[in-house]
């Protein structure tokens, strides 16, 4: 007992407890630790796939080694990257890990299979977008309103008599490139071709009559109306398709948006204020 009262024994004790405190943490000053990449063999047949989608060919022997070589390089850096944080203010990556966030957050295919009951009850509550417009069938008379708009309107009110009276369409009127006729088309078809006004003003005209002038951008046009459909709602079978591919679209946002939501409720977010503090100066 006495041996360890000494003050000699407590310093070594102390300098050996040092040393191996030192030789446990690396005493050199070197990391000799060896992190671990492992190229699988499913990389390396992605490695080869990439690059025979690429160049239309397999890769050689040497080539595949240049592959495998580049991704252990890629991967060195990367790792390296990401322990002195350069990913956490790059726009880019940050970007590009939110669309993995987003693509690993996607419903699987038994979220996204619909019954018939579930597609009715979608189409029913989004009749607006399914409706068919309404359709005309049309032949146009073209008079152009320059340089003179009255001789114009003049124009194509003796034109119109005429074409009550039996004269040919297409003896009558100015050239223009707008078709002279157009068959069974939905009213947004007329509105492209003609605009929204002369397309609206056509559906108010009488069938199978020569009526006008009607006004477009372009000029005045006789009109005869030769058929028309009205709009309706249709049923199921007539847009299944359209119905299934918007109801698969909602159904994801709607997952999407509460899987982001979920994650949300895990984070505090501190904003700033909208406005600058109020002063004394500026209350009063």
């Amino acid at each position: 007992m006495r041996v360890f009262r000494e003050p000699l024994v407590h310093f070594l004790l102390i300098g050996a407890a040092v040393f191996a405190l030192y030789a446990l943490v690396g005493g050199d000053g070197e990391d000799t630790s060896r992190e671990t990449i492992v190229v699988s063999e499913g990389r390396v047949q992605q490695l080869a796939q990439v690059f025979a989608k690429t160049w239309q060919r397999p890769p050689t022997p040497q080539e595949l080694r240049g592959l495998i070589n580049a991704y252990i390089k890629e991967e060195v850096y990367y790792r390296e990257a990401v322990k002195l944080g350069l990913d956490r203010d790059d726009t880019l990556i940050r970007r590009r890990m939110q669309q993995k966030m987003e693509f690993l957050s996607e419903p699987g295919e038994e979220n996204l299979a619909a019954d018939e009951a579930a597609l009715q009850a979608f189409l029913d509550d989004n009749k607006a977008s399914y409706r068919v417009e309404p359709r005309l069938a049309f032949e146009q008379v073209f008079f152009n309103p320059k340089p003179d708009a009255a001789d114009a309107k003049r124009r194509a009110k003796d034109a119109l008599s005429g074409l009550k009276s039996g004269e040919a369409p297409q003896e009558l009127g100015d050239p223009t490139l707008l078709p002279a006729s157009k068959p069974l088309s939905p009213l947004r078809s007329i509105e492209r071709d003609f605009g929204d006004v002369f397309a609206m003003a056509l559906i108010d005209l009488p069938l199978n009559a020569w009526s006008g002038p009607i006004e477009s951008p372009y000029g005045l046009h006789l009109v005869r109306v030769s058929e028309r459909a009205e709009a309706y709602d249709p049923d199921l079978d007539e847009v299944r398709e359209e119905v299934q591919r918007d109801w698969r679209s909602f159904q994801r946002e709607t997952y999407e948006r509460q899987a982001y939501e979920k994650l949300r409720a895990k984070y505090e977010v501190v904003l700033p204020e909208p406005f600058p503090p109020r002063t004394e100066a500026a209350s009063r």
